[in-house]
């Protein structure tokens, strides 16, 4: 026994059929012949079964090359793989020795457990358990489906690498990308090169490199992010966005654009919140208002926060904790602002300061109106200080418990203060040289003031209710009339250029000509 089990061994190497020789298919049929020109290829028919390293092949009719190895089928092919992954077709090449199939007809079907995946040809190879299609795929996975021209599905890892007009689809989200993997476990698709996310809420979602995950609606993004909702686009660097929250976190070179109203907001941290209905933004914070006329707006803060109403469109943006803002034709510093979209009311919180031309505006509250022309109206609220320099230690000064200062075409065009009126107003003459000559000053109280303003410059000056004014020529002005109590010039800390607004100065420490 001993002798012959050696000699069998000693053959199977020498013919080649040791342990690395492949294995001969196995073959059932109701008749077969051998074909007369090749008699190395049996003709089987009625009721075919081959077998061959645990698969099972069924089909009508089929070739078989004994030589070569391999077996060609026809008819009604069901090819099990394994005991997961059975395959469906018309006409079917199977080569024993490299274990590749191919399977091609009207439509083929590939059943791996719970997915499936039908087009006109499949090549699977059973030492890689994987199958390649070249001519548009659909798979279905639950009630996930995937389409594209081109892919690759690996059955041992359950996963999909898809590629040329890819599409991911289920009851909430239309994914579509140039190129993608998806596993049927993790319901992870990760995507390269142009995606775009629809869902069911109207919003879109573009990245060139990225993941989604379908069943919990988490897609992130690292290259050229976006979403698109309505009105707003938001665009970033890196995001994460959480469909079933319509919650997302936006980080470096965040921009948020509302185009129904010109305003964009930008940061390098931002927060979107589709259901609370709001946007946040930090680090290097600036809202931006884009007015066809004038120069856009530009507020600095570290904090912005706008909220969004149900059509996608910023209601109100709040800026909070050392607030700059520059525009060609105003400039302010505050604390904390607030600006009312649909109104167009910015208002200016704790220790505001407003600029305009040579003008200074402080006051407990600033409220700026603005129009398409620019700014309508200023409203001082409490302790009102409007201050024009007119020479280097010389100002106009006009103080009350509050007052408005009017505007037309942008233009400012006279200024009511109301309660407590208090004014130093230089008179002054144009000169031929656009020089100006100083002719005297002014100095008054009453119950309320209007100042008349032409050309940006007080020329008029009347007191309503108990007027008291006196009128001094310039070098005859006591010291003790020159500044209304409570003066400061705060033009060291004014923004002079858009960059200027994130460099903050706390006006106590920069106030040069403070008077009291």
């Amino acid at each position: 026994m001993l002798r012959k089990t050696i000699v069998i061994s000693l053959l199977a190497l020498f013919f080649g059929l040791g342990a690395n020789a492949q294995k001969l298919i196995e073959y059932q049929s109701g008749m077969g012949a051998r074909r007369a020109d090749n008699p190395d290829v049996w003709i089987l028919y009625k009721t075919v079964k081959a077998t061959h390293e645990g698969m099972v092949l069924n089909s009508d009719s089929a070739h078989y090359d004994t030589k070569k190895n391999n077996f060609t089928a026809f008819g009604n092919i069901v090819i099990e793989i394994s005991d997961t992954t059975t395959i469906f077709g018309d006409e079917l090449f199977y080569n024993g020795n490299t274990r590749v199939v191919e399977i091609w007809g009207d439509e083929v079907l590939l059943v791996d457990g719970a997915t499936s995946l039908t087009t006109t040809y499949i090549s699977y190879s059973r030492r890689t358990e994987t199958a390649k299609y070249t001519y548009h795929g659909h798979a279905v996975n639950g009630d996930k489906t995937l389409d594209s021209y081109n892919g690759l599905y690996y059955a041992d890892k359950n996963e999909f690498f898809i590629y040329d007009d890819v599409m991911l689809t289920d009851s909430t989200t239309v994914l579509t990308s140039d190129t993608m993997t998806y596993n049927t476990n993790t319901k992870l698709a990760v995507f390269h090169g142009p995606t775009h996310i629809f869902t069911n809420d109207s919003t879109i979602i573009y990245s060139e490199n990225g993941t989604y995950n379908t069943d919990d609606g988490h897609a992130t993004s690292v290259k050229k992010s976006t979403i698109y909702n309505g009105n707003q686009r938001l665009t970033c660097d890196t995001l994460d966005y959480y469909r079933n929250t319509k919650f997302g976190i936006a980080k470096h070179n965040v921009n948020i654009w509302d185009s129904a109203n010109n305003i964009f907001c930008t940061g390098h941290y931002g927060e979107t919140d589709g259901k609370k209905h709001y946007n946040y933004l930090t680090d290097s914070a600036t809202a931006h208002f884009v007015n066809d006329k004038y120069d856009t707006l530009f507020m600095h803060s570290d904090t912005v926060y706008s909220t969004i109403n149900d059509d996608n469109e910023i209601q109100t943006v709040s800026a909070y904790h050392k607030v700059r803002l520059f525009r060609s034709d105003v400039q302010g510093q505050c604390d904390s602002a607030f600006y009312n979209v649909p109104d167009s009311l910015l208002t200016l919180y704790y220790s505001p300061i407003a600029w305009y031309d040579s003008s200074q505006c402080t006051a407990d509250t600033i409220v700026l109106k603005m129009d398409t022309n620019g700014v309508k109206n200023v409203y001082l609220n409490g302790n009102a200080f409007v201050s024009q320099k007119v020479a280097e230690t010389q100002y106009n000064q006009v103080k009350g418990k509050k007052g408005v200062v009017y505007f037309t075409e942008g233009e400012p065009t006279y200024a009511d203060v109301l309660g407590n009126a208090q004014s130093v107003y230089y008179i002054t003459e144009d000169k031929a040289d656009k020089t100006q000559e100083l002719l005297g000053v002014n100095v008054g109280v009453g119950s309320d003031m209007r100042i008349y303003i032409r050309n940006r410059k007080p020329y008029r000056v009347a007191t309503y209710t108990n007027p008291d004014m006196k009128a001094y020529p310039v070098l005859q002005l006591p010291e003790s009339e020159k500044f209304i109590k409570g003066f400061h010039w705060y033009g060291d800390i004014r923004p002079r250029t858009k960059t200027d607004i994130y460099i903050w100065t706390t006006p106590e420490t920069t106030n040069k000509e403070s008077k009291k």
